[in-house]
């Protein structure tokens, strides 16, 4: 194939593609635009009204500052023993406090969400939180009043009637109480207060509407849930420990308020664990304070009683040595013991399994690394726990992994207490070891000096181990009183503007998006479950045969259409078939002969056989048109034609050609008949005589219509097939099923039909644009067009036929100028 070939080849398969869209545009939606208005009309209006009834969501979010402990810390003092518990701290562990069950159920509680209000307008019901007049004081509201609204009804500045009914038990009441008053009821014990903002005016007004209320009251355990479930925690970056805390409510103000109380007790609670960590140490510390005190009292009195008794105002030098030597190392054991004492009683906690949140090491000497990595571990883990049963129950297989942790945890907290305290055991017998060969020494002093040794020896212990005390106690105290949250709100909630839900805009795409596809849906369904044929593209589907053109439903109750310069639209398609039917006939000599056939009765063969054969005549072609239908003879008293004699009578010898031909009253047109129906039809088409009728029929006619019976019912269009040059198809628009061009395909295939033509018929205005429909190519590419320059005044012409054809009495033909 040439080069220009494939370039002609190419524009008319895209010109081909590009009608085919232009036919399923048609197909889908200019047949049916009524559908596609009708609902998107409907599918706007039911957006509008969703859009407006429906209740709007908003969102609020709010940000904080979580500090964590930085790696390296100093730890040598109480200021920063405080902080020992925060090294494990991360932003997972906060979040995961800031969603548990127990912060949101504090902050519930604190916010009284468990009781809402709603204002009842005429057409839907509004949630009004603070905006309400009034507000419940609840003492005690039993669990029946959480099934069903309380309705309350404002009736002045000072009444208001309430009204409940429970639609489990059917049982209803209804009273007037007043504002402030101490109503007892079914419902509990509770009462209504006025807000700052009640309108005393408005409400004593009797045109002011706006009066009716419902209160409900809700299991509380069942807002947790909701608002928890509501409650969305995340890192605000990667990089950054910033928490960005989110909720969505129906009330703006409602979402505000409860990310910012959430917060409040999230930063109190911090706060609550520092000071109960610093308490708990403050306490210890009181108590070996006392102790000491008092051991201090008895060895200062027993110091001055000796020196009284004896006269004695101080040491020698020797002895005030030994003295100070002796010192350093009860002192050192002293601290020991302290520590000790400490562990014992942490070991005691662990083994009892109490809660050591309020152990804290650090605040006695005690910097053990490991130590305080443990409990803070174990913290932590006995946190997560806690947090962990709020919604689960003890089966639960994380809980179960979370109480295998502690053990384990407890297990290496208490082995590491126990190596702390053998290597502060073997300190202590160094240093006792010491003591014993400092205390030999002061064995050799003379009596008294050895008592008055021994005895200031205990009293500047106690006097030094007091000062420790006193000021461990200094630093728990200054942490006690300047405890702050490490966190710290960067932004306060704030609401959003516009809900984020429903989007109007959205909607109305959306509702405008269904009104579009559910039309296209139900046209595409109904395409593919109707088996008929519809249009011209169905038949180029279903077969590979030419179309040779498409004729319109005639509107008149007369067959015979074709009228000598008739100018209809049928008329032209008529002639455009004889035009395409050109290309199909490879002799020019002989007589043409084309079989009219179709798939089954009711499909216009005839109608088509008669016009085609007069469309034949009106060219000035001598034509005959000869009835093959034996079995069902079709009568033509209209065109004032005999049906006694015709095709059956030759056929069986007792007419000749001449007696069985007669003429149509159109010029070139002769008409045989069927004649009598016959009670052998098929074995009539195999005898010679209709070969002889043949003969004749080529000798003395240009072109021979034949109209025969259904091809696909009966053997007879197969016997006349041998006799004809083409066979022209008929398919009816929305009669024909495609099943029926399946058969015509393997006939096809078979050989048993050649040279075969579809013509598609009865095609309704409204189903295709004329100018598409029957101004198509047809066949192999040729065609009659009216949409050209050289045709314009003709093309209108035609236009003006049908319409005066539509109009009738009232029809006004504009006559034309000729040039």
């Amino acid at each position: 194939m040439s080069t220009e070939e494939n370039i002609a080849h190419s524009e008319l398969n895209a010109e081909s593609e590009k009608v085919n869209i232009k036919q399923v545009f048609y197909d889908y939606v200019i047949r049916y635009w009524y559908l596609y208005i009708l609902a998107l009309m409907l599918s706007l209006m039911v957006g509008y009204y969703y859009a407006w009834y429906s209740t709007p969501v908003y969102s609020a979010r709010a940000t904080v500052l979580i500090k964590l402990a930085s790696p390296g810390g100093q730890k040598g003092d109480i200021l920063n023993a405080m902080n020992e518990f925060d090294d494990d701290r991360n932003l997972q562990n906060e979040i995961e406090v800031l969603k548990s069950r127990t912060m949101v159920a504090r902050t519930v509680k604190a916010l009284n969400f468990d009781i809402s209000y709603y204002y009842v307008g005429n057409v839907k019901t509004r949630e009004v939180y603070l905006e309400c007049p009034f507000k419940v004081i609840n003492d005690s509201i039993k669990l029946k009043a959480l099934s069903d609204p309380i309705e309350i009804h404002i009736i002045s500045d000072k009444k208001f009637r309430l009204t409940y009914s429970n639609s489990k038990t059917k049982e209803s009441f209804s009273n007037i109480y007043s504002f402030d008053q101490q109503i007892h009821n079914d419902l509990g014990s509770f009462r209504l207060v006025k807000r700052g903002f009640f309108n005393a005016r408005a409400y004593n007004n009797p045109r002011y509407d706006k009066r009716n209320y419902l209160i409900r009251v809700q299991n509380i355990e069942s807002v947790v849930e909701r608002y928890q479930a509501l409650l969305t925690v995340s890192v605000l970056t990667k990089a950054s420990t910033i928490l960005n805390i989110y909720i969505e409510d129906k009330v703006p103000t409602k979402a505000v308020d409860f990310i910012d109380k959430l917060v409040e007790i999230w930063m109190q609670s911090s706060i609550d664990q520092k000071n109960e960590l610093a308490t708990n140490s403050l306490k210890f510390i009181d108590e070996q304070i006392l102790l000491i005190s008092q051991d201090l009292n008895s060895v200062e009195k027993e110091f001055e009683d000796f020196r009284s008794e004896k006269g004695i105002t101080d040491l020698n030098i020797e002895a005030q040595g030994y003295v100070n030597s002796a010192r350093d190392f009860d002192v050192r054991l002293s601290e020991i013991d302290l520590k000790l004492s400490f562990l014992q009683y942490l070991q005691s906690y662990v083994e009892d399994d109490k809660n050591i949140s309020g152990m804290s090491p650090a605040s006695i000497g005690i910097a053990d690394a490991l130590l305080l990595k443990l409990i803070s571990q174990l913290n932590d883990l006995e946190s997560q726990r806690e947090i962990m049963r709020a919604g689960a129950t003890e089966e639960n297989p994380r809980i179960q992994e979370y109480n295998l942790a502690i053990q384990n945890t407890k297990n290496d907290l208490i082995e590491n207490i126990k190596s702390i305290v053998a290597g502060l055991t073997a300190s202590k017998a160094e240093a006792a070891s010491q003591l014993n060969r400092i205390e030999g020494h002061i064995a050799t002093l003379p009596g008294t000096d050895r008592v008055i040794v021994n005895i200031k020896r205990q009293m500047e212990v106690k006097a030094n181990l007091y000062t420790y005390l006193m000021q461990k106690r200094a630093e728990t105290a200054i942490v006690l009183a300047g405890t702050t949250s490490d966190n710290r709100p960067i932004d306060r909630a704030t609401a959003s503007f516009n809900p984020i839900r429903p989007v109007k805009m959205e909607i109305y795409l959306i509702s405008a998006f269904m009104g579009l596809i559910i039309p296209a849906a139900f046209v595409y369904f109904k395409n593919m479950l109707n088996d008929k044929i519809m249009d011209r593209s169905d038949i180029e589907k279903l077969t590979k045969l030419p179309v040779i053109g498409m004729v319109g439903m005639s509107e008149s109750s007369n067959e015979f259409v074709i009228q000598e310069n008739s100018k209809s639209f049928i008329a032209e398609a008529f002639r455009s078939i004889r035009t395409n039917l050109q290309f199909f006939i490879r002799h020019q000599n002989k007589a043409k002969t084309f079989l009219v056939t179709s798939s089954i009765s009711g499909e216009g063969k005839s109608f088509c056989s008669l016009n085609l054969a007069a469309i034949f005549a009106l060219s000035g072609k001598k034509t005959i048109l000869v009835g093959c239908d034996l079995r069902k003879p079709k009568s033509m008293s209209h065109l004032g034609l005999k049906g006694e004699f015709g095709v059956t009578n030759y056929l069986i010898g007792s007419s000749t050609e001449k007696q069985v031909i007669q003429t149509s009253g159109i010029s070139n047109l002769d008409i045989i008949l069927t004649g009598p129906k016959p009670p052998n039809p098929s074995e009539l088409l195999l005898t010679e005589r209709i070969d002889e009728l043949f003969a004749y029929l080529k000798e003395h006619y240009e072109y021979i219509v034949l109209d025969s019976p259904p091809l696909g019912l009966i053997s007879d269009p197969l016997i006349l097939a041998k006799y004809s040059d083409t066979v022209i198809y008929i398919v009816r628009q929305n009669f024909t099923r495609r099943l029926h061009l399946d058969a015509l395909n393997k006939l096809h295939a078979e050989g048993r039909v050649k040279n075969v033509g579809v013509i598609l018929n009865a095609v309704a205005k409204k189903s295709v644009a004329y100018g598409y429909g029957y101004g198509y190519g047809y066949g192999y590419g040729y065609g009659y067009g009216y949409g050209s320059k050289a045709n314009a005044g003709y093309y209108e012409d035609v236009i003006e036929e049908e319409k005066s054809k539509s109009l009738g009495f009232f029809s006004r033909k504009k006559k034309k100028k000729k040039d």
